[in-house]
């Protein structure tokens, strides 16, 4: 993720936010319905027609918060929603389109420029197979009306004087599970989306939500009705800013009341541990292992290439190792997994020893509720739950280089991050054009630091990472 802050970062920030004063004071119910007033006014800054408008986006937006799907909720009430913590309704869908606030893009895919030379050859004419383009005043023309968006006349014109011009949520996902209706609103494939959140990121306006598990975190937290497990990813590193520590961090979270915090990258040796010697049978069977800990790639092989799913390790990933881990200990603790990830929820779906799964931004939302600046704190708690091979896994390459260590057998290994090349890739397993025994899958660019709810530059994450896991 860019270190941008984006104007609908900080408005996401400031709902979290409000909205956790409301828990804390024991509000929430009863002022719920009235906060969309009173956080946009008419001279709050609008980016619709009207303040109206702009609340009634804002009250969706709420539901997505409070944790409820929001098409299967339109018609209740937000005092209804924020009545009803401990959720009783499971959702149905992690990645929520928010109809109201998408802009419908007007934009036509497929545009002329002036490149164009009104050559004789007339190929883009030829190859449009709905006659959409016309020669006007010397030069091509796309009616809008006819074209159905197929790009053949861009890929037939020698001056490449047609060009693309793609939506940003579209153009985001890898594996065009996102396209547009008749009304040229978002509509999410559920059958190829994977809930990885490039879409959130990428649209201007956030009319692309994640269902959050926030609230339902801080009435526990705050009421203290439950013992919660704190749960970090090995990306934690620096997103709270560069400067605060890791046992800074744990003291912070030990003081907003989470009982106990564990670090993923313990879980993540033991998933390296196993995946070594899945690995070592897969050797001797002559077969190839796809990584597990990533599930959104995992999602795209299972939905896209079923015929590969039978390759993915059957290990455990590491939060579901680290969440099994503590509830065998005390079946009374709620875990919460925190990281950059969307994809991590809809895993959390199916797995009964992860209760909750937040991003940094909302775990910072809790700080900020909770009167907490990390700045200002001086107090340390060591963390010391994991080594080197554990919390290199934030990175793309992180798990390859454990499995290299942990494995007794010699193995030829690849390591492939972003979902388009992870797909280029499975199709050259599928057609056995692959020279090596383990494939390491990362469906974010960068890998984990590169997850679109990281709240600084992946660099930077990588760097902080690699210096608390003393890797060289």
């Amino acid at each position: 993720m860019s270190n941008n802050i984006s104007e609908v970062i900080k408005l996401k920030r400031r709902l979290y936010i409000e909205l956790l004063k409301l828990v804390k004071a024991g509000n929430l119910t009863a002022e719920i319905s009235s906060l969309s007033e009173r956080m946009i006014t008419k001279d709050t800054p609008r980016y619709r027609c009207c303040e109206f408008k702009e609340r009634a986006i804002f009250d969706e937006r709420i539901k997505a918060v409070l944790g409820f799907n929001i098409a299967e909720n339109k018609d209740r009430r937000l005092e209804e929603l924020a009545a009803s913590f401990p959720r009783q309704q499971k959702i149905s869908s992690v990645v929520e389109v928010i109809d109201m606030a998408c802009d419908s893009c007007p934009i036509d895919k497929y545009i002329v420029t002036d490149a164009c030379r009104n050559c004789v050859a007339h190929k883009c004419v030829n190859a449009c197979p709905v006659n959409a383009i016309v020669i006007i005043q010397n030069k091509a023309y796309i009616d809008q009306e006819k074209c159905v968006e197929c790009g053949k006349c861009a890929r037939a014109c020698s001056y490449n004087a047609i060009l693309e011009n793609q939506r940003p949520c579209s153009r985001a996902c890898e594996l065009d599970a996102i396209s547009s209706d008749s009304n040229r609103q978002a509509k999410i494939d559920r059958d190829k989306c994977v809930s990885c959140g490039s879409c959130i990121a990428a649209c201007p306006f956030g009319a692309i939500t994640a269902v959050s598990d926030l609230i339902e975190v801080a009435v526990n937290l705050f009421a203290e009705e439950s013992k919660l497990a704190v749960m970090l990813a090995p990306s934690f590193l620096g997103q709270f800013g560069h400067q605060q520590s890791a046992a800074k961090v744990k003291y912070s979270l030990k003081k907003i009341g989470f009982e106990l915090v564990r670090e993923v990258a313990a879980g993540a040796e033991i998933t390296a541990a196993a995946e070594a010697e899945e690995l070592e049978e897969k050797i001797e069977a002559d077969e190839t292992l796809l990584s597990s800990c990533c599930p959104a790639f995992k999602s795209m092989v299972e939905n896209e290439f079923e015929e590969l799913s039978t390759l993915i390790s059957n290990t455990d990933s590491p939060m579901a190792v680290t969440a099994a881990e503590i509830k065998s200990k005390n079946q009374r603790f709620k875990t919460v997994f925190v990281g950059p990830c969307t994809a991590k929820k809809a895993e959390a779906l199916k797995d009964e020893n992860v209760d909750y799964v937040l991003t940094f931004a909302e775990l910072l939302a809790l700080f900020t509720a909770s009167d907490i600046n990390l700045a200002q704190i001086t107090e340390e708690e060591k963390i010391e739950d994991a080594g080197q091979l554990g919390r290199q896994f934030a990175y793309a390459g992180g798990l390859q280089k454990s499995l290299q260590e942990m494995a007794a057998a010699d193995f030829e290994s690849k390591q492939v991050d972003g979902l388009g090349k992870l797909k280029k890739e499975l199709h050259l397993i599928k057609a056995d054009k692959h020279k090596y025994n383990f494939l390491e899958g990362m469906a974010c660019t960068g890998g984990c630091v590169g997850g679109p709810f990281s709240m600084i530059n992946q660099n930077l994450a990588k760097k902080l990472v690699k210096e608390f896991a003393k890797v060289d």
